[in-house]
């Protein structure tokens, strides 16, 4: 692995070392590449990249990209934060079911259930009345959880 991660940098630091040549044959003919011959003593040539072209639709077009992707990201992260409000409803809502139905056994565990009075006795309630109150729970936690 060693070896060839030597053997590419090498290849690449030659590619990016190679520069353009100039020379003029026997014939007077003036030829330009990256290898010039041997027989011959060619002279460097310094080669400028082009001018970047700034012109107002290229800059219009790389606004109007980075308005894009602004969006783009800004969208991300709305649904992001969408997504965790969700999870975070869900497990909330989830752990308020769990409660919900440990009370709804614990309710079918209890007898009779009772008020306290203004004294603070206890005052029991009708079968009725137990029979109307668990139902009335079994319906909101079955609304609740479904």
């Amino acid at each position: 692995m060693l070896k060839s991660f030597l053997v590419l940098s090498m290849v690449f630091s030659m590619s990016v070392s190679a520069g353009v040549y100039r020379w003029v044959d026997a014939d007077g003919n003036t030829h330009f590449g990256d290898q010039p011959p041997a027989e011959v003593a060619p002279k460097k040539v310094k080669v400028a990249p082009p001018p970047v072209s700034n012109d107002a639709s290229a800059q219009e077009r790389q606004q109007r990209m980075q308005d894009f992707l602004s969006e783009q990201q800004k969208d991300r992260e709305a649904r992001q934060v969408d997504q965790a409000k969700a999870a975070e409803q869900a497990a909330n809502k989830a752990d308020l079911c769990a409660k919900m139905r440990a009370q709804l056994k614990n309710m079918a565990r209890i007898s009779t259930f009772y008020d306290l009075d203004e004294n603070g006795d206890r005052v029991y309630v009708t079968e009725d009345e137990n029979e109307q109150l668990r139902k009335d729970f079994r319906d909101k936690v079955k609304q609740a959880c479904g």
